[in-house]
């Protein structure tokens, strides 16, 4: 892996060369509008950005909403069981079709003056238009539902809301499908518990806590410990690290010998550690051999960030007679774990207020290197 940091000479600080730290990004990265909006053109609108997993809308008509970047989205199964994305604004009086986060419907009505759609976004009757206008006029109207790009690859449901992307879903994922996603057999996977909320803080620093297991020592002593990790080879628009495990590390460290089995065909890497990943922008995604959870950040301002957080096993663990015995042990650790993440992300943003330039040690590369890779793909879109 290429680390890409900033030098800061050679001075000594505290018996540390310099050379030996690089530097964050400049505060006003983390608090200020201006270099937000530059993210949001050049990173986060032509990103493909995660959704749910296929499993999670398994018949005709299941749906997911979900909110990105300011946009609410449709992502629902289709007659002909393609799993297809629309914006969720009705194109009578643009109010929002649902505001149920998920569910299953075999059309999709208005609630304001009943105008329907079925579940490929065609619009299939509008009142208000009388006689004139037949049920067969209709799709003359060219009113049917706002089409959002979606694919799917290994199960995970991706969507992307730039209307001049050109990109497939497995280009922009490079080798993380053949290398993380089928190895852990996530295309096996059902998501058995889900939450959302916001915090106050910078989407970044969530991604940079994500990347480095210096503060596992200080912040999550006792629900993780030490964890030695490595870099793993990526792609352009993914990274990870990778930590070699002989007992779970999704659960307390007292606990890990009443962690699940992994499945028979897990092997290799995937049968001997866990994989820490994050697919770009904000979509951080772990794969033990027997769990996998996530917690994906999308940026609502500078300062505040939505947060979806998933826990998801194989389907022969979910099949097991003791599942509901053990399974809350890995929920009440992976929430400890997350809260003490959000907390003290809430509580960094408050020192980068003061506008005072953090730094990384050499055992932090990873979050130093997402933070050169966000520097330059800024540049590349021709911000300075």
């Amino acid at each position: 892996m290429t680390m890409m940091t900033s030098s800061l000479g050679n001075r000594s600080l505290g018996g540390v060369a310099h050379a030996d730290l690089s530097k964050m990004l400049p505060p006003q990265c983390y608090t200020q509008g201006e270099w937000f909006e530059r993210e949001l053109h050049a990173i986060h609108f032509p990103a493909w950005h995660f959704v749910c997993l296929s499993s999670s809308i398994p018949d005709t008509g299941s749906f997911v909403t979900r909110r990105f970047l300011e946009r609410s989205v449709i992502v629902v199964r289709s007659e002909d069981g393609t799993i297809r994305a629309f914006l969720n604004t009705c194109r009578h009086r643009a109010a929002p079709l649902t505001t149920q986060k998920c569910g299953k419907n075999a059309q999709f009505k208005c609630p304001f003056h009943e105008w329907t759609y079925d579940t490929s976004g065609n619009l299939i009757s509008a009142p208000g238009l009388g006689g004139c206008v037949t049920k067969s006029d209709l799709p003359g109207l060219n009113l049917n539902l706002v089409s959002v790009q979606c694919e799917v690859t290994a199960g995970l449901v991706f969507i992307n809301l730039n209307d001049e992307n050109e990109v497939p879903l497995d280009a922009y994922l490079g080798n993380y499908i053949d290398k993380v996603a089928l190895p852990h057999q996530i295309q096996r996977m059902h998501c058995v518990q889900e939450k959302a909320y916001t915090l106050t803080t910078n989407w970044k620093l969530y991604i940079e806590v994500d990347m480095e297991t210096l503060h596992t020592n200080f912040i999550h002593s006792r629900s993780i410990g030490s964890q030695p990790v490595r870099p793993i080879e990526h792609d352009h628009n993914w990274f990870g690290v990778y930590h070699k495990n002989s007992l779970s590390p999704a659960l307390f460290p007292e606990k890990r010998n009443l962690a699940f089995s992994p499945p028979r065909d897990i092997i290799g890497e995937a049968a001997e550690g866990t994989h820490f990943c994050v697919i770009m922008p904000g979509f951080f995604i772990v794969t033990a051999p027997e769990v996998m959870w996530w917690i994906q950040k999308i940026p609502i301002s500078a300062t505040r960030t939505s947060v979806n957080v998933g826990y998801a096993f194989h389907e022969e663990t979910l099949a097991r007679s003791d599942f509901n015995d053990i399974a809350p042990l890995y929920f009440e650790r992976l929430d400890q774990v997350i809260l003490e993440d959000d907390q003290i992300c809430e509580y960094q943003l408050e020192g980068l207020s003061n506008q005072v330039q953090g730094h990384y040690t050499p055992v932090e590369p990873i979050a130093a290197y997402f933070s050169a890779l966000v520097g330059s793909r800024l540049r590349e879109a021709g911000y300075e």
